[in-house]
């Protein structure tokens, strides 16, 4: 009884953030997510406490994300670029070769009212495509649905919601092999982070976590060939996931390590042949440098870092600190690795939200939706940092609060503060 208490408030709740809150009030839209994530908190609970089904729960997941989805998402303006992307390939033009603001004149495409809508709305209209083809895959699926942004939004959302689907079962079969309770299941299953930012904001970081589950999956049952195509899926979508590519060398042996070293190497080859067609990948690499080295948002390290660097020289030291801290991620991912033993499944996956973790703390840009394959596979572990994360990222919505990006450096404090907090009370409780 009280499960359903719960998950009635917790639908009416994403139902009020879906379709009546804008993202500039966001009071209210805190308000509901602290109630959404107080019912996600106590459905775990119960689920896990109470005699309810299995079939109950993934049901009820369904239903969560089905919440949104005719909904115009309201957190994110990125999945105008997609439906860019994807009218142009629709159209038989490379979208890595145009810019989208000088497209119109350089491709012929006669422009109406759609293309115009699209052209307005995107957040990027002087950037190349920084999505790699896997991406532009889905984005063409759901062009082919026509020039029609309501029928656009919901072909990618069923596709995104499908491969959610495809989490919570690989999430289990994962507790099954593992013999662990089934309340890892449900602390994915029903995070609200995970179900506004996937079904949402249509954010592909879901797609993403479902290569890396494959691939720990498999590991568990020593396949080397499945591991390695679940993790090329990850790279194909989003090239981030190549932070975990060291720990690979220390999960595989001989024959084994060479033999995914291989297929993996010839799958992400093979996925992003389409950036060298004309020449495309030259715009996409630009892309990814000036996104380094031009934006910031929800940082913490980097913030730190920046505030006192700018104080003796001047000026926004991000050109060459962005950089920098990428250096510093790379080195740090390698000694890390160097010092991580995986013996078993578990401690490929610890490994690997270790990895994300360290990663994500010296970005410039951490926006929500990032965390998402890091806390998907967390949930398989027995840290909880990116559970609580998951709550706290929720306040950098407070820079949409303006008509220009306006970060809180008070909320920032808090996300951070409380973050840190309980990184050293779990590193001081590991050296008692």
């Amino acid at each position: 009884m009280k499960a359903t208490v719960f998950g009635i408030l917790f639908v009416l709740t994403l139902l009020v953030l879906g379709y009546m809150v804008p993202r500039e009030d966001f009071v209210m839209q805190l308000i509901g997510y602290v109630i959404a994530f107080g019912s996600y908190l106590l459905l775990v609970f119960e689920f896990e406490y109470r005699v309810i089904g299995l079939w109950s729960g993934i049901v009820g997941a369904v239903i969560l994300r089905m919440v949104f989805i005719v909904a115009l998402p309201e957190l994110s303006d990125d999945f105008y670029r997609y439906f860019y992307d994807g009218q142009l390939l629709r159209n038989g033009i490379n979208p890595y070769l145009y810019l989208p603001h000088v497209a119109f004149v350089e491709t012929g495409i006669v422009s109406n009212a759609y293309w115009e809508m699209l052209l307005t709305q995107m957040n990027s209209p002087a950037y190349f495509s920084v999505y790699p083809p896997l991406h532009q895959v889905i984005f063409w699926i759901s062009a082919m649905s026509g020039e029609n942004l309501l029928y656009n939004i919901v072909t990618i959302r069923f596709i995104i919601i499908a491969f959610d689907i495809l989490n919570i079962f690989l999430i289990w079969k994962i507790t099954q092999e593992w013999k662990v309770s089934n309340q890892v299941l449900w602390l994915y299953a029903f995070n609200p982070l995970v179900i506004i930012e996937i079904s949402g904001n249509l954010h592909l970081e879901g797609i993403v976590l479902t290569g890396l589950l494959l691939s720990i999956y498999a590991f568990s049952k020593k396949k080397q060939f499945s591991s390695s195509l679940g993790w090329s899926l990850a790279v194909g979508l989003k090239l981030t996931p190549l932070i975990i590519g060291p720990l690979w060398l220390k999960a595989w042996k001989g024959k084994k390590l060479i033999s995914f070293l291989v297929v993996s190497g010839l799958v992400i080859l093979i996925l992003l042949i389409p950036l060298t067609i004309g020449n495309g990948a030259v715009g996409f690499l630009e892309s990814l440098r000036l996104y380094q080295r031009n934006f910031e948002f929800n940082a913490s390290i980097y913030y730190f870092l920046r505030e006192i660097i700018s104080f003796f020289l001047g000026y926004n030291p991000i050109a060459y600190l962005g950089p920098a801290l990428n250096l510093v991620a790379f080195f740090g991912i390698l000694g890390f690795v160097y010092f991580w033993k995986v013996d078993k499944a578990e401690d490929l996956a610890e490994g690997i939200v270790l990895l994300y973790l360290i990663f994500l703390l010296l970005q410039p840009v951490v926006h929500p939706w990032y965390l998402i394959p890091a806390f998907g596979i967390s949930v398989l572990t027995k840290n909880r940092v990116f559970l609580i994360w998951s709550f706290l990222v929720f306040l950098s919505y407070a820079a949409y609060r303006y008509p220009e990006v306006k970060e809180s450096w008070l909320l920032l404090g808090v996300e951070y503060g409380v973050l840190f907090g309980y990184l050293g009370y779990k590193i001081s409780r590991a050296y008692q």
